[in-house]
C-alpha cells in the first residue's frame, strides 16, 4: 500500500515538475538558435521603435537581439514633441535597465518575428515566451498585427500596432539580458548572434 502512494507521489511530482521546469518554459525560444540575417534596405538599429499608442517600445540589435520596453511615459504627446528628452528619462527609469524583456528577432523579406522573454510572479514559469510579427513597412516603420503567448497559448491583441523609429544613440545594453550567462544559452547560441 506504501510503495502504491509513493508511486503516485513520485507521478505528481514529475508532472508538476515538467510544468515549472525551467525547459518547459523556454522550449519555443528557438531564433536565437538560428544565423542573422541582415538587410541592408532595413536601418533596424538606428534607434527605438516606439508604438504609436504609447503603450511600448522596441529595440533591435545588430547581433539579433531585441528589447521591449513596457514602461513608457504616459503622456505620449510629450514623447513625440521631444523625444530625445523623454528617452533620456526612460534611460533613467530602473525598469528601462532591468534584465527581462529581452529576446531575439529574425527577418524574412519585410516580416519581423521578435521571440521574448516576458516575466511574471504569479505563473508557474516565471519567465515565458511571447513571439511578436510584424509587417516593415519602411526603413522606420513597423506594424505589429500578431502578439502571441505560448503559455496563455492566447493572442494578446485584436488589431494592428504601429511603431515609429526615433532615431538614437541611446538604448539599453543587450549584455544585461538575463539569458546570456545560462549554459542551455550560450550551448545553442548561433555564432553570428555572438
Amino acid at each position: 500500500m506504501k510503495s502504491n502512494h509513493v508511486i503516485i507521489g513520485c507521478c505528481i511530482l514529475f508532472l508538476f515538475a515538467s510544468c515549472v521546469s525551467p525547459i518547459n518554459c523556454r522550449k519555443y525560444f528557438k531564433i536565437y538558435r538560428e544565423p542573422v540575417v541582415r538587410y541592408d534596405s532595413f536601418d533596424l538599429y538606428a534607434g527605438i521603435f516606439v508604438s504609436l499608442n504609447g503603450k511600448d517600445a522596441l529595440c533591435f540589435y545588430n547581433n539579433g537581439y531585441s528589447k521591449t520596453i513596457s514602461s513608457f511615459p504616459s503622456n505620449i504627446i510629450s514623447f513625440w514633441l521631444n523625444p530625445e528628452v523623454e528617452i533620456a528619462n526612460l534611460l533613467e527609469n530602473d525598469q528601462y535597465f532591468r534584465k527581462e524583456l529581452w529576446g531575439h528577432f529574425r527577418i524574412f523579406n519585410d516580416t519581423i518575428i521578435i521571440q521574448t522573454f516576458g516575466i511574471s510572479n504569479d505563473q508557474l514559469c516565471r519567465r515565458s515566451v511571447y513571439e511578436t510579427k510584424g509587417v516593415i513597412l519602411n526603413d522606420s516603420t513597423i506594424k505589429v498585427f500578431s502578439d502571441y503567448s505560448y503559455w496563455f497559448e492566447h493572442e494578446l491583441i485584436k488589431e494592428s500596432i504601429i511603431y515609429s523609429l526615433v532615431k538614437t544613440d541611446q538604448k539599453p545594453d543587450s549584455t544585461l539580458a538575463w539569458f546570456n550567462k545560462k549554459r542551455w544559452y550560450k550551448k545553442n547560441l548561433h555564432e553570428s548572434r555572438r
